[in-house]
């Protein structure tokens, strides 16, 4: 793994060719996930036609195989590398939340993996849950490359239990709401259809009382550092229900998934419904 980082490293702009052609091959590869993918998109956007959802799709393949290669890259990176390549509209609402603790939740956009990255450069303690991913030994490599970058990475089964303790430590948590695998869940109307997400992030929140900032982070354009994050306001969560609190999330997070679509990988099923 210390090898793959350090090559990463090394092929510099580089590394997003490279990523660009592994996302296409898999792209062609899998005919029907290719074409969910584009049925998901059209399903954001029912202006478009048939030909550019396709190429929405593609997009969305190259773009997960950056999020790899700059997961990869950034593993090797010391903070003022990141500090240097990234900005956060929104850190104020951070700065509100440091000596309580808050809850970050982000959505399967952009890139999550640098969103935490850029966080800990800001000096944000963060802790997390990861499911397995494939083999034992890749979830073991990921897990290991998320505890170089400084994140405290829970296992599912013991998630309830230590991002409690967490947060009474004044930490961050950052999770992801949608596509959940596990725990409790709720339905909520994000990017044209009814989806499920997770409201283990509102259950935190009105447990403890700390912040629920809704947060993302993508790739810059020009004239942008390499990476932009983004902390919304946190999502009122008092005389809420779980589910009125997830949609305000689904709410604030929505926009940049429609401003950016190549950043969102629905690669899966992500309507409730199952259209």
């Amino acid at each position: 793994m210390v090898a793959v980082i350090a090559l990463s490293g090394a092929l510099g702009p580089w590394r997003h060719r490279l990523a660009d052609a592994v996302g296409l091959i898999a792209y062609a590869a899998q005919p029907e996930r290719r074409r969910r993918t584009a049925r998901n998109h059209r399903r954001l956007d029912p202006a478009i036609d048939a030909a550019e959802a396709r190429r929405r799709a593609r997009a969305s393949y190259s773009e997960y195989g950056r999020v790899i290669a700059d997961f990869l890259w950034g593993c090797g990176l010391d903070e003022p590398t990141v500090l240097a390549n990234s900005v956060v509209i929104g850190l104020e609402h951070i700065d509100a939340a440091r000596d309580s603790g808050g809850v970050l939740v982000i959505a399967h956009h952009g890139n999550w993996d640098m969103a935490g990255r850029v966080a800990v450069a800001q000096g944000v303690a963060l802790s997390t849950v990861m499911a397995p991913i494939g083999p034992r030994f890749v979830t073991d490599l990921v897990v290991w490359a998320r505890q170089r970058n400084q994140l405290d990475v829970f296992a599912p089964q013991r998630a309830a239990l230590g991002l409690m303790r967490a947060l009474r430590r004044r930490r961050f948590v950052a999770l992801l709401c949608d596509l959940p695998e596990a725990g409790p869940e709720t339905v909520v109307d994000y990017c044209g259809g009814p989806v499920i997400f997770s409201t283990v992030s509102a259950r935190l929140a009105l447990q403890t009382g700390v912040p629920l900032l809704p947060a993302e982070c993508r790739r810059g354009g020009p004239g942008e550092p390499l990476f932009v994050a983004r902390v919304h306001p946190p999502v009122a969560v008092a005389g809420r229900t779980e589910q009125q609190i997830m949609q305000a999330v689904a709410d604030a997070l929505e926009p940049a998934v429609r401003a950016w679509p190549q950043y969102w990988y629905p690669f899966g099923t992500v309507y409730a419904d199952g259209l």
